[in-house]
C-alpha cells in the first residue's frame, strides 16, 4: 500500500510540474542577413512550445551600416526584433553608440521591455530601462533582472559622451540590491552583457538564479556552464546559436533545469524576416561601389592599416593611429569595395581628433591604447612599431614608415579617434582639434574612384601581436 501511494504521489508531483522554455540570443550586431533562419527557427518553437520566451542580452546593433546609419541609428534592427516577438532585452553597450536620444527613440518603438538594474538618469529622472520585468507563463513567474557592464570611469564600452546623463553603478555591487526578487518570482533569470568572467563572479554572489542568460564576450557555451548552482550561458554572437533552457517548476521551485546551444546555420529561411530584411538593404547609395579589392584580406590589423591611411590622408597628419577594437571586420574578399562596407568596418562614428605630439607622448599613448585593448596594439600609419613579447604588452621599437626611429623630443602630427582621446588612461598634452569627420567617411573619401587596392599583407607591427 505503501509503494502504491508513493507512485501515485510521484504520479502527481510529475503531473503539476509546469515546464518553461526561454530562448536566449546575444551579441546579435545588426547581422540581419542571419535574421529569416532565426526566424524559421522561432516559428518551429512557438508551434511546439506555445508559451516560450525569447531574451536577448544586448548589442543588437553595430555591424552593419543598413541598421546603424539613418536618422534613428539601430531603429531598423528594433523594428525587426519587433517582428521577432521578442519578449525582454538587456541593454548591451553597443546600445548607446549614438547616444541617448537615439536609443530612447529605440526604446520607444520597441514592443519588448529593456532591463538594465544599474544605469539610471544623473538627475533621478526617468530613463525608460526597467531595473527588472515580471512575466508569467502557465501560472509561472519569471523574473528578468537587466545588467550591463561598466569598466573605466565607471560606464560600459562607449564613447563618455554617448552615456551623458546617466549614472552607472558596477553590475556585481547592483546585484545585492534585488536578490529579494526570487521572492516574488519562481524562476530569477539574470539577463546580462558583463562577458562570461563576470558571469561566474554574478554566480557566486547570487546563487538565487535559476539562470544568467549573458553575452558582451561573444563566448560559445555549449549547453550551458554550472557554478554555485546557476546555469551559465551565451550563444556566441551574430545569430549563428540560440540557446534553449528548460525548466520544470513545482509549488513554485525549479525542480529541474537543462540547457541546449543549438545551431541555426542549416535552416531554411524564413519568406516573410527574408522580404523584410531585403527591405531593411534597399538603398541604392550604400551599395555604390568605390574601388575593387585585388586580393583577400585575411586579418584585422591589414584592413585597419587601410583605414589609418585613410584617416592620415583626411586629416593631413603624419601619423595616424586607431585601436584595433575598431575594426569591426575580420577580413574582407577580393571583389567590389561598396560604401555600406566602409560603415561595417567602422560603425560607430567617432570623430578625428588632430594633435602635436613629442615622440615620448606619442609612444606613450600607443602603449596606452596597447593596455586598455581586446585586441593587441593599435593599427598605425606613417610609422612601424615592435612590440614586446612579455606581458604587459609595451612598444619596444617605434620608427617613421622610411625606418626612421620616432625621436621622443621631436614633433610630429597625429590623428586618431576622440573615442581613444576619450577612454584611455594617458594622453598627448595638447588637447588637439575636432574635425567634423569620422574613419568611415575618411574611408569612403581615400577610396572613391580608385581602380583597385592591395592591403592582403600589409603590416606595421612586429614581435607579439595576441
Amino acid at each position: 500500500m505503501k509503494k502504491i501511494l508513493v507512485t501515485f504521489l510521484s504520479l502527481f508531483s510529475f503531473v503539476s510540474a509546469e515546464q518553461v522554455t526561454i530562448l536566449g540570443i546575444n551579441d546579435m550586431h545588426a547581422h540581419i542577413d542571419r535574421l529569416p533562419q532565426l526566424a524559421t527557427f522561432l516559428k518551429q518553437e512557438r508551434a511546439a512550445r506555445p508559451d516560450v520566451l525569447l531574451f536577448s542580452a544586448g548589442d543588437h546593433r553595430t555591424g552593419n551600416p543598413y541598421v546603424d546609419i539613418g536618422e534613428v541609428p539601430g531603429l531598423a534592427m528594433i523594428e525587426l526584433m519587433n517582428a521577432l516577438r521578442v519578449d525582454v532585452s538587456a541593454l548591451g553597450n553597443h546600445e548607446f553608440d549614438s547616444g541617448l536620444e537615439a536609443l530612447r527613440r529605440c526604446m520607444a518603438a520597441a514592443d519588448f521591455p529593456f532591463v538594465c538594474a544599474n544605469v539610471r538618469s544623473n538627475d533621478g529622472g526617468e530613463f525608460k530601462a526597467e531595473p527588472y520585468r515580471i512575466l508569467e507563463r502557465g501560472g509561472v513567474r519569471i523574473g528578468v533582472l537587466g545588467l550591463v557592464q561598466t569598466s573605466e570611469g565607471d560606464i560600459p564600452d562607449v564613447h563618455p559622451e554617448r552615456v551623458s546623463g546617466l549614472k552607472f553603478r558596477e553590475p556585481l555591487s547592483a546585484v545585492r540590491d534585488y536578490v529579494y526578487l526570487r521572492e516574488h518570482c519562481d524562476v530569477l533569470i539574470l539577463l546580462t552583457h558583463l562577458g562570461f568572467e563576470t558571469d561566474v563572479k554574478l554566480a557566486a554572489l547570487c546563487p538565487e538564479a535559476g539562470a544568467i542568460v549573458g553575452g558582451h564576450s561573444h563566448t560559445r557555451v555549449d549547453g550551458a556552464h554550472v557554478e554555485n548552482g546557476v546555469l551559465i550561458t551565451q550563444a556566441q554572437n551574430k545569430v549563428k546559436y540560440i540557446t534553449r533552457l528548460t525548466f520544470e517548476v513545482e509549488d513554485g521551485k525549479v525542480i529541474s533545469k537543462k540547457a541546449e546551444l543549438i545551431s541555426l546555420a542549416d535552416l531554411p529561411q524564413d519568406a516573410d524576416m527574408l522580404a523584410a530584411v531585403k527591405a531593411v538593404k534597399n538603398s541604392p547609395h550604400m551599395l555604390r561601389q568605390l574601388t575593387t579589392v585585388r586580393k583577400d584580406i585575411d586579418n584585422r590589423e591589414s584592413l585597419g592599416c587601410l583605414m589609418t591611411d585613410a584617416l592620415r590622408a583626411a586629416a593631413g597628419t603624419q601619423i595616424a593611429v586607431l585601436n584595433r577594437g575598431s575594426v569591426r571586420l575580420e577580413e574582407f574578399p577580393a571583389g567590389p569595395f561598396r560604401v555600406e562596407d566602409c560603415y561595417r568596418l567602422d560603425p560607430f562614428g567617432n570623430k578625428t581628433v588632430v594633435m602635436k605630439v613629442t615622440g615620448k607622448e606619442l609612444v606613450e599613448f600607443i602603449d596606452a591604447v596597447t593596455a586598455s585593448g581586446h585586441y593587441g596594439p593599435p593599427c598605425v600609419s606613417g610609422m612601424r612599431i615592435v612590440t614586446t613579447a612579455q606581458q604587459p604588452m609595451k612598444i619596444a621599437e617605434a620608427c617613421l614608415e622610411d625606418g626612421t626611429p620616432i625621436d621622443p623630443e621631436a614633433i610630429y602630427t597625429m590623428a586618431t579617434s576622440n573615442y581613444l582621446t576619450g577612454t584611455v588612461s594617458v594622453v598627448p598634452a595638447d588637447s588637439g582639434s575636432l574635425l567634423d569627420i569620422d574613419a568611415a567617411i575618411a574611408l569612403l573619401q581615400f577610396l572613391d574612384g580608385r581602380p583597385s587596392i592591395d592591403y592582403s599583407s600589409v603590416s606595421r607591427t612586429g614581435g607579439s601581436t595576441k
